[in-house]
């Protein structure tokens, strides 16, 4: 308490003019009207400048969430477009069934889930996303992203998990030529990652250049439907047996960030018979 006093008696002279220029600027504002007036227009100004930042500032923070609604809300309206294309061709061709892509998808519980880390010039690239174990992420889940497919998960850590894109060289999804009915594999050639091929297309096959390319839902790891990318270039196989069609992908992973994981748990006795399939067709490739 002495301090104190001392203190302020040391001071007491800056105190006495502070408050002295206080009370003279209240009543030079308060009694003059130029004055007054350039004080709360100054004062409206620097408000107005305070407030947009805060603005800016909560609308930074928000980015996230209203990213993560983007891409929630791309997917629908993506499989909702490919519902009309097939409602489309149902009413051109009355013997024609195409099940309804938003209905299939409902079936998938999804989980939104942000991509972390992400290779794209390596021969077998990954992505990790911030999902895991603790999540629901299991293994052979599929991704997809607000634009189209992105790859399947790999494996899972608690709260991470490592997801195959399709940009990846072991990367092998059944695709179909939409409104076509022609079916192929889609591989990556480790080139370029804006660019996948769709291989195996029968020779029979009728196509051209801007069709569209998507998931043939063979496999219980993405619903029929989900889009791809279009057709960009149209080649023959070495064995000149099939086509192979360069196919422009419908995700950019290059500024990918936010994707759904497909909470399907897959069929194992029909995973397994498929890769029993795939292991007999790379024996008789080989031999």
């Amino acid at each position: 308490m002495n301090n104190l006093l001392l203190f302020l008696q040391k001071y007491y002279y800056w105190f006495v003019f502070l408050i002295l220029e206080i009370v003279s600027l209240i009543l030079l504002f308060q009694y003059n009207s130029y004055q007054g007036s350039v004080y709360f227009t100054s004062a409206n100004v620097m408000s107005g400048y305070i407030h947009e930042v805060q603005s800016r500032i909560a609308s930074y923070f928000s980015l996230q969430q209203v990213n993560q609604e983007l891409t929630q809300q791309n997917v629908h309206l993506s499989m909702e477009l490919s519902d009309l294309r097939e409602s489309m061709v149902v009413a051109e061709d009355s013997t024609h069934f195409a099940p309804s892509v938003k209905s299939t998808l409902a079936e998938y519980p999804t989980l939104q889930a942000v991509v972390v880390n992400i290779t794209l010039n390596r021969k077998n690239n990954f992505l990790t996303i911030n999902k895991g174990d603790a999540d629901g992420v299991k293994p052979e889940m599929g991704v997809l992203g607000g634009n189209g497919l992105v790859g399947v998960v790999y494996k899972t850590t608690a709260h991470y998990s490592l997801v195959m894109p399709i940009i990846n060289t072991s990367s092998n999804i059944s695709c179909r030529i939409r409104n076509r009915g022609y079916f192929g594999y889609l591989r990556w050639n480790a080139e370029d990652s804006r660019y996948a091929m769709l291989e195996d297309v029968p020779r029979h096959a009728s196509f051209k250049k801007g069709d569209l390319v998507e998931t043939s839902g063979f496999s219980e790891m993405f619903p029929e439907g989900v889009f791809v990318g279009r057709i960009e270039e149209i080649y023959n196989s070495p064995d000149g047996l099939s086509y192979q069609l360069k196919v422009k992908l419908a995700v950019n992973f290059g500024h990918l960030r936010d994707v759904l994981v497909l909470q399907h748990e897959p069929n194992k006795e029909l995973e397994e018979l498929q890769e029993e399939m795939d292991n007999a067709n790379k024996r008789e490739e080989e031999s």
